[in-house]
């Protein structure tokens, strides 16, 4: 521990250092926020002296978009907020000869030192110098990169989903998504999924949940992407983990696009990682038809030359994923014989129809505003997306429809060479529910356990609708060697969340449901309600809500000495909550705490010790959006059974199952519905007691504390390596405890109490009520990291990009409200008992993509023909395994909200295994013709090496479950198996596509 603290003393330490020292090195630079970019420089003659009143041109060569500076008595000069693109940098003076550097590539959010240096001369003697975008970033202060529209449009993606790519930078870990989905199991600074996706620096971050996207977006106008996993100055915000935001395209004076078909027929595909595909043995499964249409079309070009431009693009995708059913063949027969139709055992025929449309207007309303206004629209079509495959049959299924409309706007205002307005706002709208497909049965639905489900859907009438109407303004100031930046932000949530619309009911066997469905028989007069129980939607359960998050910020990036940048501000969060409905029952519900405390200072040091070597030192406070959640699952889950709308469980009358039929109370009679009608209303008295969800009252919003340390070298013009230090400890953090259960009975040997199953006022703190699970806050994380990155940057036809982090990520508790994560902790009375390492800890992790264009010139044309137009692209993904909890089937304290481990078992003890994936795409060109139309044909595998890689095993231990034995409760007598289980991760598929690029 000791060893552990000074290592965080000399982070700071170095920070103070090198804000003190000085050396004569070339100037550095901030990196900046969101879609834009900044050149700066120093100016010079030949002997080095600045020169001031010199004028700097910069020219966008695609667009045509021009800005033109003077350098300061410093010799000094800074153009910020320019659109991302090519650019040249020209510089002149008086008895100078003119200077002009071409071949600059300005990526988003980056900031580029272009120094002139001018020799004596005239404009008749111009110098023009093709130089290349610097290797070494002495401006940046964070950890991440941009990944560059080589990458984009090259590497492999047989998901065609850009959010997998947030994988592809240091310090981050997890699965990719093999649909249009998150990635899985992200690791971002030792928490869970803390993600802000963005799109051209606009909202797409669904508010709900920790890491997950607002809508879908299309590779096709994925052109860059800007990633920040740690270490980012006061104007980003509302997340302590990733900022990981999509640049689209833009038009320009050349007409360009490509038009793309891309197939994937059924024998391209290796078998389901875990199923049994081999015929005629034990638990065969059809291999399953994972077709793909995809068709994709782009368009950009200019409306008027250096004035208007346009950018177009839509993407079709047909995607089949079929899930065999499981229900054993003697019990289809029985169920056939009964009644069920034989068509409702088939393979659900689910085909994914997705599309993508991304339309784009960029304006130079004059030479001092330039706007750009976006239009996007996701439509997802998915039958049978719920309920298939396993133990259900077709009529129990439900399809997913999902819509999305998207626009945003950008204006960037100079006012003077000196001050900037730049406003972005958008307004984006998503609607997904799900719906009874034409094959979905009419109701209710009938699950007989551990058998089959059928008749109808428990999966239909849900809705998640939200609306985030946002705006963010900021403004730069630049004074001498001072770049003051002042911004605030505002976006209104909001959020409709409605629940399924069902009755289901559960029998024990299939002689049961039988018997229920004849209305009895001579000796069980009653099974009509001899079902185990039965569950029915009264109304439409859900809730309407609205919040809203504000911001401000201010900033400065200070030029301290050439060779040192140092960058500070403060930042402002509030996450205001909704106003509950008056009625709510429960105290804690009545109303919602806002925190108004959320400062958030930031500190960053870039030093550039010698001419290829930066040191970067940050530290700061990053709040975490509230995910609205929070709230929702209050609202929702209130207690308020018995009156308005809410979903009712009732116990059936299933005594028969052991004894001959006693004839039921006329209490029992009055509370249960006769099969297999769905009830209207359930009266109160026959519910049990109620279990419901509250928030805290002492709620504080969650935070981190981040510093990092990094050293970058310069190995070439062409290559780097960067060596870095992360530490981020996580503070109020959510998580789940069951709070009404009080006075214990006993303990565990471990020291757990064991609860009561009664409920009375000597057992429950609220005796209305059985459980009540509390959204608490106060967990702690600790996470430390050591990073190593190297960059090679397209040079001999090879583009490639590769990080390593060894880290350790500790957690005190499990989290709450992601989207994977979200466990009540074991002992109430001691959350520090689940201290232990944290869901996404992946020790060691890689990643790496490789682009090779490999560049040939024999004497021989037809060798020549066939050595050149062939591009290789490689990416990898290389970690340890998930961590898994060891866990036991019965509840061992009377918790029924948490899960139970055997005793002295720590959470997260077990580990899957390790996971190497390697993707890859070799695309060949036809040729060039009319000197720009390029034909391509490609092939793009995804797991190359068909390795197996399971990311869950069997976790079940089984536990001394009565007292009186040798062993107390809860020791172990078998361990889990640890046999794998399932895989979010797909085994090999090959995909084959055409293309036309011009």
């Amino acid at each position: 521990m000791s060893n552990l603290r000074n290592v965080r003393h000399s982070v700071f330490a170095v920070a103070m250092a090198t804000a003190l020292g000085s050396m004569t090195s070339p100037v550095a630079w901030s990196q900046s926020q969101s879609i834009n970019g900044t050149i700066r420089g120093l100016v010079t003659d030949s002997t080095g002296a600045s020169l001031t009143g010199a004028s700097v041109t910069i020219k966008n060569i695609d667009t045509g978009y021009t800005r033109t500076v003077t350098s300061g008595g410093d010799g000094l000069y800074v153009v910020p907020d320019l659109p991302v693109g090519n650019y040249t940098v020209s510089a002149s003076a008086a008895n100078f000869a003119p200077l002009t550097k071409s071949g600059i590539r300005l990526a988003a959010g980056a900031e580029i030192v272009i120094d002139e240096q001018l020799k004596a001369g005239s404009v008749a003697t111009q110098v023009e110098v093709d130089t290349a975008t610097p290797i070494l970033e002495p401006g940046r202060l964070t950890v991440g990169r941009t990944i560059s529209p080589e990458e984009t449009q090259n590497v492999p993606l047989t998901s065609r989903n850009p959010y997998n790519l947030v994988l592809f930078q240091p310090a981050v870990s997890g699965h990719p998504n093999p649909e249009n989905g998150i990635p899985r199991t992200v690791n971002t600074n030792g928490l869970v999924d803390r993600i802000n996706y963005q799109l051209d620096g606009m909202v797409d971050t669904e508010t709900d949940r920790y890491g997950l996207r607002l809508f879908a977006i299309s590779d096709s106008y994925a052109n860059e992407v800007q990633t920040i996993a740690n270490g980012a100055p006061a104007e980003f915000g509302n997340t302590a983990g990733v900022t990981f935001n999509v640049i689209t395209p833009s038009g320009t004076n050349q007409y360009h696009g490509l038009a793309q078909y891309i197939w994937r027929p059924k024998a391209a595909s290796a078998c389901p990682i875990l199923q049994n595909c081999l015929v005629g043995t034990t638990g065969y499964v059809p291999k399953p038809s994972l077709h793909v249409d995809d068709f994709v079309g782009r368009v950009g070009g200019p409306v008027l030359h250096d004035k208007l431009f346009f950018f177009a693009a839509y993407e079709h995708l047909k995607r089949a994923n079929p899930q065999a059913i499981t229900i054993t063949p003697a019990n289809q027969t029985l169920l056939i014989a009964n009644g069920v139709s034989a068509s409702d055992f088939g393979s659900a025929p689910s085909v994914q129809r997705a599309q993508w449309l991304d339309v784009r207007g960029d304006y130079a309303i004059t030479p001092k505003h330039q706007f750009f206004v976006r239009y996007n629209y996701f439509r997802n079509n998915y039958p049978f997306n719920t309920n298939i495959g396993g133990l259900y049959a077709i009529s129990s299924a439900s399809d997913f429809q999902d819509r999305a409309h998207i626009i945003g706007a950008q204006l960037i205002s100079t006012f003077s060479p000196n001050l900037f307005n730049e406003f972005r706002g958008s307004w984006p709208y998503r609607n997904e529910h799900h719906v009874a497909d034409p094959l979905t049965g009419p109701g209710p639905m009938i699950t007989i356990s551990g058998v089959a489900n059928f008749g109808g859907s428990n999966g239909v009438a849900d809705k998640f609708q939200e609306k985030i109407p946002s705006f963010n303004d900021n403004v730069t100031w630049i004074k001498g060697a001072h770049s003051f930046k002042f911004g605030t932000g505002l976006q209104k949530n909001l959020d409709t969340q409605l629940a399924d619309v069902y009755t289901q009911y559960t029998f024990g066997t299939i002689q049961d449901w039988i018997d229920a469905k004849a209305g009895g028989t001579p000796t069980n007069p009653y099974a009509t309600i001899g079902y185990s129980n039965v569950k029915a939607s009264i109304g439409q359960p859900g809730a309407a809500y609205h919040s809203i998050f504000f911001d401000l910020f201010a900033q400065d990036t200070w030029q301290f000495r050439k060779n040192i940048l140092v960058s500070y501000g403060v930042r402002y969060d509030q996450y205001r909550a909704p106003t509950p409905p008056s009625g709510e029952p429960f105290v804690y519900t009545q109303n919602f705490r806002t925190p108004l405390g959320n400062f958030a200072p930031r500190l960053a040091v870039s030093w550039q010790v010698f001419p290829k070597t930066v040191v970067r030192v940050n530290s700061g406070m990053y709040y975490e959006a509230t995910p609205t959640n929070t709230w929702y699952n209050p609202l929702y889950n209130n207690g308020a059974a018995g009156s308005g709308s809410f979903i009712a469980s009732v116990a059936g009358y299933n005594t028969h199952q052991t004894a001959p039929a006693v004839p039921p109370t006329a209490q029992q009679l009055s509370c249960l519905p006769t099969f297999p009608q769905s009830p209207n209303q359930v009266p109160a008295t026959c519910l049990g007691t109620q279990s419901i969800t509250a928030l805290t009252p002492n709620f504080k919003n969650e935070y981190t504390w981040n510093a990092s340390l990094q050293v970058q070298q310069q190995l070439s013009n062409s290559d780097s390596l960067t060596v870095g230090y992360l530490l981020t400890n996580g503070r109020n953090m959510q998580f789940l405890r069951n709070m009404n259960l009080i006075n214990p009975t006993s303990t565990l040997a471990d020291g757990r109490p064991v609860y009561s199953s009664a409920i009375n006022a000597n057992t429950r703190l609220y005796p209305q009520y059985n459980n009540i699970t509390l959204i608490d806050v106060g967990s702690n994380s600790s996470y430390n990291a050591l990073t190593v990155s190297y960059l090679h940057r397209v040079a001999w036809g090879i583009d490639f990009n590769a990080a390593y982090t060894w880290s350790h990520s500790i957690s005190n508790t499990p989290e709450a409200n992601s989207y994977e994560f979200s466990a009540s902790v074991e002992d109430p009375s001691n959350p520090l008992r689940d201290r232990s390492r944290s869901g996404v800890d992946h020790p060691n992790a890689g990643a790496f993509s490789l682009i090779y264009n490999p560049k040939f010139h024999f004497g021989n044309r037809l060798a020549n023909g066939f050595a050149t137009g062939n591009n290789f692209a490689l990416l990898g993904n290389l970690m340890s395994g998930d961590t898994q909890n060891e866990t036991v089937s019965a509840s061992l304290n009377g918790d029924s909200t948490a899960s139970s481990r055997p005793l002295f078992v720590g959470r997260n003890s077990l580990r899957a295994p390790a996971v190497y994936q390697y993707d890859a795409r070799y695309t060949r060109s036809l040729g060039k013709y009319w000197d720009h139309v390029n034909p391509q044909i490609f092939v793009e595998a995804n797991n190359l090496f068909n390795r197996t890689n399971v990311t869950s095993i069997n976790t079940t231990a089984t536990v001394v479950t009565s007292s009186g034995g040798s062993f107390p409760i809860g020791t172990v007598t078998t361990g889990p198996s640890k046999a794998p289980t399932s895989s979010v991760l797909e085994a090999r598929i090959l995909q084959f596509g055409a293309k036309i690029e011009f």
